[in-house]
């Protein structure tokens, strides 16, 4: 009888035999179920005792886990133990101990990457039906029908790797230690091994020819679970050891230019498009509390600093090929990220409050949003834009901290999203729930904004970054290649500078590599800066040696000379710098942000179009609502590796748009409407408001003009009015604002503005509570009252000023 595995979806026809690692127990008592018999009943029996078995094994993982942390916390103690009897015999024993229990807790509270690549590493020597009857965590083979398994490069790999053992063996103990010995004089390799189990290749896409007529672009998702054990020493006494080194990671491969002759291929670029899932076991003295958690980041950053997008490694096969169309790569476009509040965070600080903020990742981009003090519900209102290469294959990361000015910042949760599903149109406004925290959420909105070289698009652009009123949102995306500099200056007549580049454009700063002891550098680095007023902002690039921080020489650059260039770019441009007679060789390209909308439309049948994608998109220009109508502006569609670029009517509809929409909120002009209200007798006074919801701000803004016919309750005595304002809504405390009190008058003038951050999606359930208030000495009493329901607002297409009516006090204040 034929073994199962023959009748997979993807074939009918027996394969060759497999040569594999051995496999788990699990995998071996499974693989025994499935495959005992054909026949129904003894396959349910089959299954059954599978799933006891695995029931079984799991409780004795976790009692295993139990006792290796117990190990783990005493043998910390009893090394702490032995230094404080060496010190000061009168220090107390309860700051070690409260230190070792914290950084044991904070370690076992995040996500374990080892157990997850394990059980991807089985996951993918398994079938199709042994993983849908056993594997929860399926490779990614199974999920995309557009990625295939590859089980023959895997066996290419598994009879390569004795030789790549001993080739990064080789590697390690030359140039890697040669580089550590640098700080670290006594520091030596003692034992080397990467262990027998090999990486393996969950998934292979190929993408089709239409993405990028002159390359050739191909995502492999490797997973690596080795048995390595490394060991080290320093001054001959062995320090730490590594052991069971495990990393999941998605590795695109770009082949290109294709050439007409011989090597076909001109040369290709390899990058991880997201940060890897990295574990390892460290033992000795690294494996110390604090300093183990210190490897692990000192690692995880030198692999993001030199592989992850958008840094790369690349590789040139002929010279015929200019390396500025190797090493730069245009981006897809730029995502805008709007954190905008959390809720119901858990409460890490002694007071019961947190002091919260968010770290976010695309590769190798992070931004850090400011702290709030004191809050579990904080608003920050805080934006950030990251540079997509790919928005079908990279995700968005996020982590919440508590902020501690002593110890280390408290993990309070974490997410991530793809960025395909951050853009699909009614998604780009979404909470998302905390993982691997007991309660809270964050409230994310995206923007995807295309790139164009069309001149005409920029006034759009600037328009838009005014009416946002905020320092992080930029119009324009810089691509830089520096190339090389000639005749630089000596730091010293005998000594050779090690020279880098520093590229600035207003607030945002990128540097290139450094090169050792040269005075005619070559860096061939491709870079990438955002840019808020291309007509107004300048490029400098100041050249500095490394070892003496010294500036060799300098050069500005106005951005505003590319709006004039073709196609917004210059290539190879030698320009003579400042300061000395040495020159500095590069190219620059300027590109234009405008809002696009992605349309995705999956396909019908699960093997989708010729090249296997399920999801296709169109990208088409849209305004904010409350500044523009979607669906009348025309779009000119390139392919997904060109610029959109809008018509010019569309453009100068846009802009007209944008300008009276400026107006609108600058100016502010009364426009005077009927209340929706009922209108009932003066009985308490009226006031005077003007009231505006931004849906692209998100910003609620209350104006108080003034109020009038304030009653006298006694005749003599005048009041000294002031408003207070109370905004409350579901699952936040109330925020309140006051205006200032004027003195003995029945008619107030205040004239005060006043702004909330609000959502739309949550904009109907608040209502604003409007108070007018007699103060006195001891006391302040109450005059009238507006209760006022925020559903008013959302249907007003401009800013409302109006009337309205005081009451008697409903709601206590």
């Amino acid at each position: 009888m034929e073994s199962a595995e023959n009748y997979t979806p993807e074939s009918r026809r027996p394969q060759a035999p497999v040569v594999q690692s051995a496999p788990s127990n699990c995998d071996l008592q499974s693989r025994e179920a499935l495959s005992h018999t054909a026949s129904p009943r003894n396959i349910k029996s089959s299954l059954k005792k599978s799933s006891v078995i695995n029931f079984w094994n799991g409780n004795r993982k976790q009692e295993y886990m139990y006792v290796k942390l117990a190990v783990q916390f005493t043998q910390r103690v009893l090394l702490l133990l032995l230094g404080y009897l060496v010190c000061y015999f009168n220090f107390s024993l309860t700051l070690p101990i409260v230190g070792i229990c914290s950084v044991l807790y904070y370690q076992h509270s995040r996500p374990d990457k080892g157990e997850r690549i394990q059980r991807k590493m089985r996951a993918t020597s398994l079938s199709n039906t042994e993983i849908l009857e056993i594997v929860k965590d399926l490779p990614s083979w199974v999920h995309f029908p557009d990625r295939e398994k590859a089980q023959w490069l895997n066996e290419i790999i598994s009879q390569l790797w004795p030789n790549v053992n001993n080739y990064i063996v080789k590697y390690c103990r030359t140039k890697v230690q040669t580089n550590i010995r640098k700080k670290f004089d006594s520091f030596r390799f003692e034992d080397i091994d990467f262990g027998n189990r090999p990486p393996r290749i969950d998934g292979v896409k190929v993408y089709n020819k239409a993405v990028a007529k002159d390359s050739i672009i191909i995502d492999f998702e490797i997973f690596y679970d080795g048995d390595c054990d490394i060991n080290f020493s320093m001054s001959g006494a062995q320090i730490g050891r590594i052991k069971d080194f495990q990393m999941g990671v998605n590795v695109r491969t770009v082949l290109k230019p294709l050439l007409f002759k011989m090597p076909i291929i001109g040369g290709i670029q390899l990058f991880f498009l997201n940060i890897p899932d990295i574990h390892f076991d460290l033992e000795g003295i690294t494996g110390i509390p604090g300093f183990s958690y210190l490897v692990r980041q000192k690692v995880e950053e030198i692999i993001n600093r030199k592989l992850v997008f958008p840094n790369k490694l690349t590789k040139r096969f002929t010279k015929s090929i200019e390396a500025t169309e190797l090493r730069s790569i245009e981006a897809e476009g730029v995502l805008r990220v709007h954190v905008f509040e959390a809720r119901d965070l858990e409460k890490k600080d002694i007071t019961g409050k947190s002091d919260p903020y968010v770290i976010l990742k695309v590769g190798a981009q992070e931004f850090k949003t400011p702290v709030i003090k004191r809050d579990l519900n904080p608003q920050w209102d805080y934006y950030c834009e990251f540079i997509i290469l790919d928005p079908m294959a990279q995700q968005l990361f996020f982590k919440l901290f508590d902020q501690n000015d002593i110890y280390e910042d408290d993990f309070m949760g974490s997410g991530a999203v793809e960025i395909y599903e951050a853009i699909k149109p009614g998604k780009t406004d979404r909470w998302f729930s905390l993982e691997h925290a007991k309660h809270g959420k964050l409230h994310l909105r995206f923007s995807w904004l295309a790139l164009s070289f069309d001149k005409e698009a920029m006034n759009a652009a600037s328009e838009e970054t005014k009416l946002l009123k905020n320092d992080n949102i930029h119009a324009g995306l810089l691509t830089i290649y520096i190339d090389s500099a000639v005749n630089l200056p000596k730091v010293k007549s005998y000594r050779r500078p090690d020279p880098f580049v520093i590229l600035t454009v207003g607030n945002n700063q990128v540097k290139t590599r450094t090169k050792k002891h040269t005075c005619n550098p070559s860096w061939k680095q491709g870079l990438y800066l955002l840019i808020k007023n291309p007509e107004n902002d300048s490029l400098i690039a100041t050249i500095v040696d490394k070892h003496s921080n010294n500036t060799l020489d300098k050069l500005v650059c106005n951005i505003r000379d590319l709006l004039n260039a073709p196609s917004m770019q210059l290539s190879i441009k030698e320009f003579q710098l400042q300061l000395t007679e040495a020159t500095l060789t590069i190219s620059l390209q300027l590109r234009i942000l405008h809002n696009a909308q992605f349309e995705f439309e999956d396909s019908d049948s699960d093997s989708g179009d010729e090249d296997g994608s399920r999801i296709r998109k169109r990208s088409s220009t849209k305004m904010p609502k409350e500044v523009a109508e979607v669906g009348n502006e025309e779009m000119v569609v390139a392919d997904s590796m060109s610029s959109p670029r809008l018509s010019k009517a569309g453009i100068k509809e846009t802009e007209e748009k944008f300008r009276r929409a400026e107006m609108e909120a600058t100016e502010t002009p009364p426009t005077f409407r009927k209340s929706n209200f009922v209108q009932r007798p003066e009985q308490c006074g009226r006031i005077e408001l003007s009231l505006e919801y931004s849906e692209l701000t998100q910003k609620f803004s209350v104006i108080v003009h003034r109020a009038s016919s304030l009653p006298l309750k006694i005749p003599t005595d005048i009041p000294d009015p002031y408003v207070k304002l109370k905004l409350e809504g579901p699952g936040i405390s109330p925020v309140k604002y006051r205006t200032k009190v004027v003195i003995d008058s029945c008619d107030p003038v205040y004239e005060e503005k006043f702004e909330y951050l609000l959502s739309v999606l949550e904009l109907s359930s608040y209502r604003l509570i409007i108070t007018v208030k007699n103060k006195k000495m001891f006391n302040s009493s109450i005059i009238g009252q507006k209760i006022m329901d925020l559903s008013y607002i959302k249907n007003c297409a401009s800013q409302a000023r109006d009337w309205f009516d005081l009451h008697e006090e409903e709601v206590s204040d």
